[in-house]
């Protein structure tokens, strides 16, 4: 590897001589950037068989995984290409590059796979039953802005019962037990099953008290717990209620759950992009008027707060594919486009209608959850879609990224 000289701060002119460009790791470090290489040669190769991209998909998806030959958990990546295809029209792509055109622009269709790793770690979650009626969830793991909250106030409601409203998230003290972070697109999947075995533990603590306190109206009986409520034959009430009736603070109960069950399957998350691209016949400027990204991820917990991850994903896999570019000085090893007033990022404008469709097959060998892996998918192939659609739209394959107008004049 060639050093390079740092020159002393008192130095303020750039040196002469071309500026050297590299890639980012973005989300999905590895699968976003090696994606646009697989997934554009792909379309390579369909074009020199003269078969239709998204048949030549269909013929190689396999099974089992490809390298180990464990079957898939779950996989409905066809029914993905399927829906993806009727929702978005892909029948009336043009198979002959440069085909279609509206006034001065040149419009393309183009579709990629989204695949990224799923698994599931070990978590501890706590639930608490408190006498004003509330639940609170416990963990270590952060919210981030990912939704993890929420996807434990869901999980734990629905488990005990109650309105969401009376659950209180208390993620990110590291007081409370040892949940996953977010990161490598494993939170829910991780933290979702723990949260469901604290919450039945919670229960299960509840009705031993009403069933064993000397005070309780259930004493000696056979007890039960649904939709927020304990008791006897004949007789329920809030377990809030009861609580403040047998002067209890709170009842509480900690639950582990494992990490991924076996080696006998291999877990993974799935998706196809399908978007639409214009291209100016004059001035080469790229623009992408539509978007669709069908999902298999298991169980979606939240349909909000995953929708706007791979929302997200796809964002930045537009300013990947079309704007974003780090500029290295070559004689001073900086950054060349070190703020964002240099750096492109796409914003509003830059951004087309994204429709987001999901499956929501649970995977319940991963978990009873059934929850995958869905924060970096959406990433995941984005880029390649958009070189895709430019290549159908132009004639030309652009195997550089970002893609700009220079490289299409």
């Amino acid at each position: 590897m060639a050093s390079v000289r740092l020159p002393s701060r008192t130095a303020t002119a750039r040196p002469p001589g071309p500026m050297v460009t590299a890639r980012l790791c973005m989300r999905a470090p590895g699968e976003s950037n090696g994606s646009f290489a697989l997934e554009s040669a792909m379309d390579e190769l369909a074009a020199e068989l003269g078969m239709d991209p998204l048949d030549l998909r269909r013929k190689n998806d396999t099974p089992v995984h490809p390298a180990g030959g464990l079957p898939w958990s779950g996989k409905h990546l066809a029914e993905c290409y399927t829906l993806g295809a009727e929702r978005f029209g892909w029948s009336r792509r043009s198979s002959r590059p440069g085909a279609v055109t509206d006034g001065d622009w040149q419009v393309g269709l183009g579709m990629a796979t989204a695949t990224y790793g799923a698994g599931r770690g070990q978590a501890s979650i706590r639930v608490r039953l408190c006498a004003d009626g509330r639940a609170v969830v416990s963990g270590t793991g952060a919210d981030l802005g990912t939704g993890q909250s929420t996807v434990c106030a869901l999980l734990a409601a629905d488990s005990l019962g109650i309105p969401v409203g009376r659950v209180v998230p208390e993620l990110g003290d590291s007081a409370t037990p040892p949940a996953a972070n977010a990161g490598g697109s494993g939170s829910t999947s991780t933290n979702g099953p723990a949260v469901l075995l604290a919450a039945g533990a919670a229960k299960e603590a509840m009705v031993k008290l009403a069933a064993e306190h000397e005070k309780s109206p259930f004493h000696g009986q056979e007890v039960t717990f649904s939709a927020g409520e304990v008791g006897g034959p004949g007789r329920m009430m809030p377990f809030g209620e009861l609580l403040t009736l047998l002067d209890v603070p709170a009842v509480e109960a900690m639950a582990t759950s494992p990490r991924n069950p076996g080696r006998d399957h291999a877990f993974r998350s799935f998706g196809a992009h399908f978007c639409e691209v214009r291209v100016n016949r004059w001035t080469g400027e790229p623009r992408i008027t539509r978007w669709l990204c069908v999902v298999d991820a298991g169980t979606i917990v939240n349909a909000r707060t995953a929708r706007s991850q791979i929302v997200g994903g796809i964002v930045m896999g537009i300013g990947q594919a079309l704007l974003e570019e780090l500029r290295i000085e070559p004689e001073t090893g900086r950054f060349g486009n070190a703020t964002m007033a240099d750096y492109l990022v796409p914003v509003n404008a830059d951004i087309p209608p994204i429709d987001v469709e999901f499956l929501n097959y649970p995977d319940t060998l991963l978990s009873d959850l059934g929850a995958r892996g869905i924060g970096e998918l959406g990433i995941v192939g984005a880029a390649a879609a958009v070189a895709n659609a430019v290549h159908n739209a132009t004639g030309k394959r652009i195997r550089d990224l970002p893609i700009t107008l220079d490289k299409l004049l």
